[in-house]
């Protein structure tokens, strides 16, 4: 059963950190990411697409 594409929540959940942090997401969660585990990646793209996933809403390649 493939699942419809009503909301797409890793992009919702990626925003609202934006508006929450007043657009430095990315930074803090850099710093957070190189401060306590030493790695450069804070893993929002991750994040981002295994949500989008969930409820069905997977991101697909250009289709030529």
């Amino acid at each position: 059963m493939k699942k419809i594409c009503i909301i797409r929540l890793g992009n919702f959940v990626e925003g609202l950190i934006e508006v929450i942090t007043l657009g430095w997401g990315y930074e803090i969660a850099g710093y957070i990411a190189w401060k306590f585990f030493k790695t450069h990646d804070c893993g929002c793209s991750r994040r981002r697409d295994w949500l989008n996933k969930i409820v069905g809403c997977e991101e697909k390649g250009i289709e030529l």
